[in-house]
């Protein structure tokens, strides 16, 4: 990854304006929207479960969205405001939005390619290189690639891609839970709410099932032909708690 510029940044500054990628996925819902109608959804089994979702953004749709971001590590929280843009597959931009003068903080991924500008003295440090997980967490200590990430940001797990898998499903507390597994263990698992047919809740897993993290959905409002989730929070035992709100 190559650096430039001349400006000095420490620990805390950088992981606080890294912590705004993370908000991304918040670009993806960030537009006021008709509420959903409630209508019953009876699934009797995943596949019936996952054609029944309410439809997600169309191909090529660009959002644009003001996120509000809370960042909770260790008791400490932290408010974020960012604007957003993201397009699929994989095209995202966030930008600070300070109190008073200029951005001092942009990330912008486009077709695998990561770029980062830290506003400091001497103008700011500009870096650039692939977009990997490796690179990323310079800036972010969430360690996510960004065609995991961007996915959630609007709501949807990540691609299954080419290993073979299997699906169950059962119901739960009200909600329809579909488990996937591959290589005879437990990768991810989704919920539905039958009153919309949208998704709540997706939760994945490392090795020996261990919970990697939790991204809870709700507030979802209609975009064009599809439906994002204006509330999205990202947990994990290794990260900190994200708290993403969309406006405007």
């Amino acid at each position: 990854m190559r650096k430039k510029g001349s400006a000095h940044y420490g620990l805390p500054h950088r992981i606080l304006t890294l912590l705004l990628i993370s908000a991304l996925g918040l670009a993806l819902s960030g537009c006021a929207g008709s509420r959903i109608a409630a209508r019953p959804a009876p699934y009797d089994s995943p596949e019936s479960a996952l054609r029944a979702l309410a439809a997600p953004l169309s191909a090529g749709q660009t959002v644009t969205a003001t996120a509000h971001i809370l960042i909770n590590s260790n008791g400490a929280k932290y408010p974020l405001k960012v604007a957003l843009m993201i397009k699929e597959p994989a095209h995202l931009r966030v930008e600070s939005i300070p109190v008073m003068g200029p951005p001092d903080f942009f990330l912008s991924i486009v077709g695998g390619e990561l770029r980062v500008f830290l506003h400091g003295r001497g103008g700011g440090t500009f870096y650039t290189g692939r977009a990997t997980p490796q690179n990323l967490s310079r800036f972010f200590p969430i360690v996510l690639p960004a065609e995991e990430m961007l996915p959630l940001l609007m709501g949807l797990p990540p691609d299954d891609g080419k290993t073979p898998f299997s699906l169950s499903g059962e119901w739960e507390a009200g909600y329809y839970r579909i488990d996937r597994c591959a290589a005879g263990r437990k990768v991810c698992s989704l919920w539905i709410d039958p009153a919309g047919n949208l998704i709540t809740r997706i939760r994945t897993f490392g090795e020996g099932e261990t919970i990697a993290y939790t991204a809870d959905f709700s507030e979802h409002t209609r975009l064009g032909k599809g439906f994002l989730p204006q509330r999205l929070v990202i947990s994990g035992e290794a990260m900190p708690e994200l708290t993403i709100r969309y406006t405007d």
